[in-house]
């Protein structure tokens, strides 16, 4: 018996990408941690991409400027009007929009079943009670509020569309 000749290079197979837009950095912190869980062995390549906040048509403007990706999910804040434009060119150019009513905090305090005040800042002061200062921005807290048993167990349409980037292209 022979062997496979040890220098001959295996064929090349590429790799599908995803990028996740957010608005701000408890965004991009919370994201980190479903990239932490789920992207390993997935078979996708995810980026998450801060755009340090502006409005969401600022934030869909820089989604569209960076398009080399296969998939891209722009998720932002719905304390600003998405305008008509913008949201007409997202979809178009077959972007995903995870619009957190009223802001992120309120979508994360409704993934753990927790009350949600109906106003921005109420809902940060709502969520600050339970990650302690600057550590929302931190992606290693949320294992302990967010481990993945408990995110498999949701059925959140913004967490589903979230996760489904870390899945490979049908």
């Amino acid at each position: 018996m022979s062997r496979s000749n040890p220098y001959k290079l295996k064929p090349r197979t590429t790799r599908a990408t995803a990028q996740i837009v957010c608005e701000g950095f408890t965004e991009e912190a919370f994201c980190k941690h479903l990239k932490s869980i789920y992207a390993r062995d997935c078979g996708v390549c995810v980026s998450i991409f801060n755009a340090r906040g502006g409005s969401p048509d600022d934030i869909i403007q820089l989604a569209l400027r960076r398009k080399s990706y296969d998939r891209t999910v722009v998720f932002f804040d719905a304390d600003k009007p998405l305008s008509d434009k913008a949201k007409k060119k997202a979809l178009s150019a077959r972007y995903q929009l995870v619009v957190s009513e009223p802001c992120v905090e309120g979508l994360l305090l409704s993934l753990l079943n927790l009350p949600v005040p109906q106003n921005t800042e109420a809902c940060k002061k709502a969520f600050d009670a339970i990650l302690r200062g600057n550590q929302k921005f931190d992606p290693r807290c949320y294992a302990l509020h967010f481990p993945k048993t408990f995110l498999d167990s949701l059925s959140h349409p913004h967490l589903l569309t979230l996760l489904s980037v870390f899945q490979p292209p049908a």
